[in-house]
Parts: structure tokens; C-alpha cells; sequence
């Protein structure tokens, strides 16, 4: 990474912010508030939770989409075996851990989940628990843990790197190497007080999150990733 292409790329990323584009996306802020006020590992009711805490106003996106059902995924496996699931993310979000040994044991547990289910539902097609490429887990990551992850876009990461110059691309399945970068991104951002003043003057609302928050790496590396396609 380059110094200078760093801050060039900061400074498109304010210009971005000064304009006041109704392109930038909140709604993760939002998510995140939501998620923050309704999980509970220990609920009596581990599915209802689990859907509540993934809630947005304005879209699902990040967990629902056309051929991407990773939260209906979830929710099955719950049903299916509740106190399995609750261990899994009760390890998953164990800090004392190693980040990838947590990632991988995790999609490991789905991997175990999606063959259960398919036994006990002989006639179903599905094939896939859209956990295996890190995006949901490192959601839930994020969400339980707002200001240690930062969510993960492979396309628009790998874009920013080459923008910033970086010569050494993580992997798409190097996910402490994008924990790591990205915590590098992040102090860079939150040094630059009028970005940060842009920042909060953006996600004034409460039903925002408003805490110390790596979803503004998230959104900065999405923008200019996006446009460096």
C-alpha cells in the first residue's frame, strides 16, 4: 500500500461525502443498531431472535437476494438444531479465539447443518448455505463486534487494493489478511477529522448506529473499489 495513493483515495471518498449523494447507503448503520439492540445468545426463543436481529427498513440485500438466501439458510438449520446453532455462533463470536480457526469451524458447522437438513428433507434441492464465501460471516462479525470488523465485498476490496497500490492482493479466503488491512484503513480514516465530521453529519438518526463503527472502512473501500472497477 502507498501512502499517497491512500490519502488520494481518502480524498475522493470526502468529495464523495461533501456532495451529498443519495447513493450512499446508511441502511447498514441501521442494521447494525438493529442487530446491537436484539442479540442475545442465550434467548429462550434462538430463532425468533436470529430474525430479529438481521432486520432493515429499506432493504435485506445483505442476507436475501436471487439465489443468496443465507438467512433463510440459517433460520432452517435453527429449527432444525437449535442448541448446535447457538454453539456456533457462541464460538464464532469468542474473542480469545483465532479469527480464521472460528471462520472455518463455522462453516464447517454449516457444512454439517446443510447435509442434516437435506436428510430430513429428502425432496429439497438445496444444495448451498451461502456461508462459505465469508460475506454473512463476516457480517455477523461486524454487527456483534462493530468496532473490531469491518463487512467483506472480495470485487470491490481486491479494487481498492490495486488502487491504493498494493502489489500483494489477499486471497478471496484470506480473511484475517482483510481484518488486518482493513484495521490499517480505519485508522487512516478516523485520523481525518473532516471525514469524520461528514461522516456523522450523514447518519445523524436514531435509528442509526452511532458508535465508533467499522462500517465507514466498509463503506469506504466499497466506493472507491466500485469506482475503480
Amino acid at each position: 500500500m502507498q501512502l499517497k495513493k491512500i490519502e488520494t483515495a481518502i480524498n475522493r471518498y470526502k468529495a464523495f461525502l461533501k456532495s451529498g449523494s443519495q447513493h450512499r447507503e446508511v441502511f447498514p448503520w441501521e442494521s447494525q443498531q438493529i442487530f446491537q439492540a436484539h442479540w442475545n445468545i442465550d434467548a429462550p426463543d434462538f430463532a425468533a431472535m436470529y430474525d430479529a436481529a438481521l432486520q432493515n427498513s429499506h432493504t435485506r440485500r445483505w442476507w436475501s437476494g436471487d439465489n443468496f438466501a443465507p438467512k433463510k439458510r440459517m433460520l432452517q438449520f435453527i429449527h432444525l438444531n437449535e442448541d448446535f446453532v447457538r454453539t456456533m455462533f457462541r464460538e464464532l463470536f469468542n474473542e480469545s479465539k483465532p479469527i480464521a480457526n472460528r471462520i472455518s469451524k463455522f462453516q464447517f458447522g454449516c457444512d454439517i447443518l446443510l447435509q442434516d437438513f437435506k436428510e430430513a428433507n429428502p425432496t429439497s434441492i438445496e444444495n448451498n448455505h451461502d456461508h462459505q464465501e465469508n460475506h454473512l460471516i463476516s457480517l455477523y462479525l461486524a454487527f456483534r463486534y462493530p468496532s473490531e470488523y469491518a463487512v467483506y465485498f472480495y470485487p470491490e476490496f481486491a479494487n481498492l487494493m490495486k488502487t491504493i497500490g498494493s502489489t500483494k492482493i489477499p486471497a478471496p479466503y484470506e480473511m484475517e489478511r482483510f481484518f488486518k488491512i482493513t484495521n490499517t484503513l480505519t485508522t487512516f480514516l478516523y485520523k481525518d477529522e473532516e471525514l469524520l465530521q461528514l461522516h456523522q453529519k450523514n447518519i445523524q438518526s436514531d435509528q442509526l448506529y452511532q458508535l465508533p463503527s467499522k462500517l465507514l472502512v466498509t463503506d469506504f473501500y466499497r466506493f472507491i473499489g466500485s469506482e475503480d472497477e
